[in-house]
């Protein structure tokens, strides 16, 4: 069982907003979970405190990432596949 982790940070809320080129924007609220799952991804470290700077991963070291994730997964079901025979 996780161990809640109380935050301390400067942060109310986290949405991804998508803007249209047609000046259309669409705000989606995240809840911490999300965002950490973005962030694992992404490499993605926030200064959380002042929201002054931030760093994320390149592409071809997400690539790398999403292929190991994919590949984790594709395994996992694979076995549990195995299992349910």
């Amino acid at each position: 069982m996780r161990k809640k982790v109380e935050r301390k940070d400067n942060i109310q809320s986290v949405a991804l907003a998508i803007y249209a080129k047609d000046g259309r924007k669409l705000e989606i609220p995240l809840e911490m979970w999300h965002v950490t799952a973005v962030c694992e991804v992404l490499g993605l470290q926030v200064d959380t405190i002042n929201l002054d700077t931030y760093s994320m991963r390149n592409k071809e070291q997400i690539d790398e990432i999403m292929e190991m994730h994919y590949c984790a997964i594709k395994n996992l079901y694979n076995k549990n596949q195995d299992n349910t025979k």
